[in-house]
């Protein structure tokens, strides 16, 4: 195990001691998950809550996104739009070669599919409960460049998934390790840009993404995925196999 790893794992015991063993009550939907533990994993107990609409905080976060929509240029409207998509693949620029394409990499699309459905259902519920309006609705001068979402702000699940993304692949792909954690940080402020995020939803969405990998990380299952798919990715892309 990489010291990361070791790190990440440990981070997980904290997180698990504050978290309990009872379920979030506030949200009543069946998970569909494949690695968590629903009755552990509750965002909500161990992310801080959301500035209050009305707080100073607030209003500083929505005249900071006032300026990121005056000067955001086409060409970063466009990559930020294009990364509404929640998929592996928005990280190709970072994996940098042309053989990372789904077509070969059937065990690797299924294991980011597996995390994507985990991270739906963490975020979601945490969502619920902290049940933040989202920017444009408390500043009508913000035009979103998506369609406006109906969900809750608090936390940002793009940016929960573009941290899991980031942690998982460079732990498949360590030679990258620095080009994919960066995308990671891009994928998720993209939610700022395109006028749909406040720059608090993309820090717990930092956050929440870490915390789902040191649960990932302690599961038997995942890492069993995981490894099939480290090989197939580490042969497509021509590169040695790890030594695990």
């Amino acid at each position: 195990m990489t010291n990361r790893r070791s790190f990440l794992v440990l981070g997980l015991s904290a997180f698990l001691a504050l978290s309990g063993c009872a379920t979030e009550k506030k949200t009543v939907r069946a998970p569909s998950t494949h690695y968590v533990d629903t009755t552990t994993f509750v965002l909500s107990r161990v992310l801080a809550p959301p500035p209050a609409n009305d707080s100073a905080e607030t209003r500083a976060e929505l005249d900071e996104m006032l300026k990121i929509q005056a000067s955001r240029t086409a060409e970063q409207s466009a990559r930020a739009t294009a990364d509404a998509e929640v998929s592996v693949f928005r990280f190709s620029d970072a994996v940098g070669s042309d053989r990372f394409k789904a077509a070969n990499l059937p065990l690797t699309v299924a294991l980011f599919k597996k995390i994507a459905d985990d991270e739906v259902w963490a975020a979601s519920a945490a969502k619920d409960a902290f049940a933040r309006p989202r920017p444009f609705l408390l500043e009508p001068q913000l035009q979103p460049l998506l369609k406006k979402p109906h969900s809750a702000s608090y936390p940002s699940g793009h940016s929960a998934w573009g941290m899991a993304v980031g942690l998982v692949l460079a732990d498949m792909l360590p030679e990258k390790r620095v080009q994919i954690m960066a995308r990671a940080r891009e994928y998720a402020k993209n939610r700022v840009v395109v006028g749909v995020h406040y720059p608090s939803d993309v820090e717990s969405g930092l956050q929440s993404g870490s915390a789902l990998v040191a649960v990932l990380f302690s599961s038997p299952r995942f890492r069993a995925d995981q490894a099939a798919a480290t090989k197939e990715l580490r042969a497509a892309l021509d590169l040695t196999p790890l030594d695990r």
